[in-house]
């Protein structure tokens, strides 16, 4: 794919289920200084990027399913694949639980939820048994949808007020370093650099650009959504709704549109399905890299249909919040690890050139 395409592979991944409930969980971590914690977490990440990238350079034809045993050994390189197979699976499953809560919550709840799940098992194995050239352009086709939902968010311009913000950093650097802890979670996929790395034909050009764009405009995204939901709410009101992106779009009518927020829940949902496909098709490519096979589409047809069986087996709210807490914690390694890799690679001087 070309670097374009990896923009967009890699925004399209980052903004995705996190939406709808985002300004409310990070109201509860930072109160109205969210926003500050979302450009310091857009700073750390960043930073990751750029040792992601630096770690990659060093690997430009393999991706890590492929280098980690070369620069590890094979027994300590399969067990850091298992754990990035596990990380992408559980994440997948996380993804499919919420869009099935919030669905039934907003658009369909007196519907049974099995057709759901079996509408997004038929889009996982058709989308992500596909080769990554693939699955980016349809990432770059659904880029523009990122555009409508900002318009959507805008269109209550007139309820905003400014004094919903201030003062200023009235909460401390400990609720915003809690805000950004929080965001730099809802900004996951930017990890699948390390996956799609050796598919990118840049030719001869970094990779640095297409990334730090990427997650800066996921950064900004989130930024508006994060302001837009403040700047109406009021932060004694946001703090009572769990999901406050649909619930205030529902109180916005147009001459022409009663159901504002169903329309951007469409788009949202087109959103979930790209991250969703991007997660499973890390798991089969983990899978695939694991039992040394060359393709990636026999590992997705187990791994979509047991993504879906999550949504049947795991819908109570108790597992749920488990499962969101387990990924949180593991998360931080997960997003950690690559850098830790880097260092060896430097320290032991390992590189493509000289382990091929």
């Amino acid at each position: 794919m070309s670097r374009f395409q990896l923009f967009a592979f890699i925004l399209q991944t980052q903004i995705g289920i996190g939406v709808l409930a985002f300004p409310y969980e990070l109201h509860k971590a930072s109160g109205v200084d969210g926003w500050i914690s979302i450009l310091m977490a857009g700073g750390v990440i960043q930073l990751l990027l750029l040792a992601y990238i630096a770690l990659c350079r060093r690997f430009p034809n393999r991706n890590l399913f492929e280098f980690a045993p070369l620069l590890l050994g094979k027994v300590f390189g399969n067990l850091v694949t298992i754990l990035y197979i596990v990380h992408f699976a559980l994440t997948s499953c996380i993804i499919l639980l919420l869009e099935l809560v919030l669905v039934q919550l907003w658009v369909l709840p007196f519907s049974n939820p099995w057709p759901i799940i079996v509408v997004n098992g038929i889009i996982l194995i058709y989308f992500a048994k596909e080769n990554i050239r693939i699955i980016a352009r349809y990432h770059t086709l659904i880029t523009f949808i990122i555009v409508l939902m900002l318009a959507l968010l805008f269109f209550g311009l007139d309820n905003f007020d400014y004094r919903y913000l201030l003062p200023i950093g009235q909460h401390g650097w400990q609720a915003l370093i809690t805000g950004m802890k929080s965001s730099i979670i809802s900004f996951l996929g930017f990890e699948l650099l390390l996956v799609v790395n050796s598919d990118v034909k840049a030719g001869g050009k970094s990779l640095i650009a297409p990334m730090l764009w990427a997650n800066g405009a996921a950064a900004s995204f989130y930024l508006l959504v994060v302001l837009a939901c403040s700047l109406n709410f009021g932060p004694e009101a946001i703090s009572q709704v769990p999901q406050p992106v649909p619930f205030y779009l529902n109180g916005i009518s147009l001459p022409f549109l009663e159901r504002l927020d169903l329309l951007f829940l469409s788009m949202w949902l087109v959103k979930v399905t790209a991250t969703l496909t991007s997660y499973v098709y890390a798991t089969g490519k983990g899978l695939s890299c694991l039992f040394h096979r060359k393709e990636h589409r026999k590992a997705v047809y187990y791994v979509a249909p047991l993504v879906c069986l999550s949504g049947i087996f795991w819908r109570s709210e108790s597992g749920i919040e488990y499962l969101a807490k387990v990924i949180e914690m593991e998360s931080y390694v997960m997003l950690g690890l690559p850098v830790a890799l880097l260092l060896l690679s430097w320290l032991t001087g390992k590189k493509e050139e000289q382990l091929a």
